[in-house]
């Protein structure tokens, strides 16, 4: 029996999930509209886009569904889905690609529009996902997040982060767009936080994301083992184990929260490790297959196409040519 107590205690399992999803911030829009106004987003997978309300109201149109926006709303749409934003329910939306903008020098870019009416201020920006496994985390995720700014779970951290972000993008000091793109990513760790605890503390059924996982205090610990060493050759038993859990018990709550099974959900922590080597390193196939757990190289190789559409030699090729290792 695996003592629970000694291992994975100085652990942080939700900043290792989020390394895995190699997201960054692109500093977005400051906008002011004035009604009648509409703008029209189209899709983009694998881009969130971020709104807060600065001043004014809007209206938020994705999926058939309308939300309204006021001041001190934050929106998040983590599936990039097409929307609209518009003054009120039937004002016509124009494509925002067709919209003028001003340069934003050190800071966010700007732009004015609408009919000079009733004003509404928008601050925007978008969290850019890298990792080959980011999309079906994205995937299983509400299509949108909206936090009202009095909403009682909300969390404290938050406010403070949107007064800085839209600070830092009205500035034109030195740095201002870099500390904007940290302070996105910031809010969308805390809005995940927000969210995805909310979630486990009000039991609400979690459409198979894996990042709850880490919040589910009774599958922590098997998911902490799994990330933290993909290579072992885990069982079922043993995950089961860690978790204080019967196998048929753990078994069923880990597919409840991450709509996955324990060791489906081990091959693809595997596979994110095999894609980090791959793209970090000039290590051997043999050498990596070792590492996240497989006992040959051809089996690696099996798994890896399986999981991801191609070879791991021919990833390795697409990702970074100059990374061209013996083996391979």
């Amino acid at each position: 029996m695996i003592d629970r107590s000694k291992v994975f205690d100085d652990t942080d399992l939700f900043s290792e999930m989020l390394e895995k999803l190699r997201f960054h911030g692109d500093p977005g829009v400051g906008g002011w509209f004035t009604a009648p106004w509409g703008l029209a987003f189209d899709a983009t997978p694998g881009h969130s886009p971020f709104y807060v309300v600065a001043e004014g109201r809007c209206f938020l149109e994705i999926s058939g569904d309308e939300w309204e926006l006021r001041v001190g709303d934050l929106v998040l749409l983590p599936q990039g889905d097409a929307h609209s934003l518009k003054d009120a329910p039937g004002s016509r939306s124009v494509p925002f690609s067709s919209v003028p903008l001003s340069p934003g020098g050190t800071g966010m870019r700007t732009v004015h529009w609408g009919g000079g009416g009733m004003q509404t201020q928008i601050v925007s920006g978008i969290l850019k996902f890298d990792s080959p496994h980011a999309l079906p985390i994205l995937k299983a995720m509400d299509k949108t997040f909206v936090l009202r700014a009095q909403d009682a779970g909300r969390s404290d951290g938050i406010d403070p982060l949107l007064g800085l972000y839209c600070r830092e993008g009205r500035s034109q000091a030195p740095g201002s767009r870099a500390a904007t793109a940290e302070l996105l990513k910031l809010l969308f760790i805390e809005i995940l936080r927000n969210r995805l605890s909310g979630q486990i503390r009000n039991q609400r059924p979690c459409g198979g994301n894996t990042l709850l996982l880490a919040f589910e205090p009774s599958l922590r610990a098997a998911a902490e083992a799994i990330h933290f060493e993909p290579g072992r050759p885990w069982t079922l038993a043993q995950l089961a184990d860690l978790s204080g859990l019967s196998r048929t018990t753990f078994a069923v709550r880990f597919q409840s929260v991450a709509a996955t099974s324990p060791l489906a959900y081990l091959t693809r922590v595997r596979m994110l490790k095999a894609v980090d080597l791959l793209e970090r390193t000039t290590a051997t196939l043999e050498a990596i297959a070792g590492q996240v757990g497989y006992g040959s190289e051809a089996a690696f190789s099996t798994a890896f196409k399986r999981e991801l559409g191609v070879s791991p030699g021919a990833y390795r090729n697409q990702s970074n040519p100059k990374v061209v290792a013996s083996g391979s």
